[in-house]
């Protein structure tokens, strides 16, 4: 499966026996560790759990409660709330989250369904109009070929209890792919096939993505995305940058433990740190436990503590 961010066993030589080791290793590493953030998607609305953990654990939901502490005060519990669930295989099935909006409580939903293989094939997600959702669809080497986007209207009784009643498609776009052996070139057409952005991503000789660089068709507007990992093969750093600019826009670093759990996440913007996050786990499990995050503008802390439950 060729994806934006992930290895691609295919680009590279069978005969490099060294770097077939060194890649096997890695997999087999990750198997420990709860959080996949081998593409920097750790706490986004896609999957970032990884399912091998989750499925030897039993792991059936994780249920936060939100808790706030302003500079000089006393932390205070605010009603929110934040969790994941995961569905009998491992994965993770839906994520929630609470926001208060006019002094009430807010929760927004995201849910997730998977092929036979695996891979994700919906994206569904609630707002303030109702929900919306993406449609993936694979070709035969495994590679999204298709993207469709639709407007929803949900017939349950509730944002958390999801049935389908109308669904209004938007657009689609397809995917098409061009290999080498160090880069992956994907051309994304319109709803009118007609293509408008190219995709580029670029390997070094161990199969880490080193660089993403997207390049819009009709007027050359160029994003650029690059990647750093540590001794281990985790991911340490990811700097964003805008057209033309020699200087990060936004920049993400991560720490992690002996085990590969990331522990430490930093945002920066524009050279400035705002946020910082530390993830604890439950030493006796290392099922995560805790969230603490700090807004370095504000100096507000959040505190999300969860509690597992697991499938009998």
């Amino acid at each position: 499966m060729i994806t934006a961010k992930k290895i691609d066993f295919s680009l590279f030589k069978s005969s490099n026996l060294v770097v077939l080791f060194v890649l096997l290793f890695c997999v087999l590493e990750s198997e420990s560790q709860m959080i996949n953030n081998q593409a920097g998607e750790v706490f986004s609305d896609d999957p970032f759990f990884n399912t091998k953990f989750i499925l030897s654990n039993n792991l059936k939901s994780l249920n936060g409660v939100i808790s706030s502490k302003k500079e000089l005060g006393a932390i205070q519990s605010s009603r929110l709330v934040q969790g994941y669930k995961y569905n009998s295989n491992g994965q993770m099935s839906c994520q929630y989250s609470s926001k208060l909006q006019n002094r009430k409580r807010d929760t927004s939903f995201t849910y997730y369904k998977y092929n036979n293989d695996g891979r994700l094939i919906l994206k569904r997600i609630s707002d303030s109009y109702g929900f919306y959702s993406y449609a993936y669809e694979y070709d035969s080497l495994g590679q999204m070929s298709k993207n469709t986007f639709s407007r929803e209207k949900n017939i349950g009784n509730s944002k958390s209890n999801f049935k389908l009643g109308k669904q209004y498609v938007i657009f689609s776009e397809t995917y098409k792919y061009k290999k080498t052996d160090s880069s992956v070139v994907k051309i994304i057409w319109n709803n009118n096939q007609r293509p408008y952005q190219k995709n580029t991503y670029k390997y070094d000789s161990l199969g880490y993505l080193k660089e993403e660089k997207t390049q819009l068709l009709i007027n050359n507007k160029i994003h650029l995305t690059r990647y750093y990992y540590n001794e281990k093969g985790g991911l340490k750093k990811v700097e964003s940058f805008k057209q033309k600019s020699n200087e990060p826009y936004k920049t993400m670093k991560y720490q992690y433990d002996d085990w590969g759990n990331i522990t430490y996440l930093d945002e920066y913007k524009d050279g400035v740190q705002v946020i910082h996050k530390e993830i604890l786990y439950d030493q006796s499990t290392l099922v995560l436990k805790t969230i603490l995050s700090q807004d370095l503008v504000s100096n507000l802390i959040t505190i999300i503590k969860f509690k597992p439950k697991f499938y009998n």
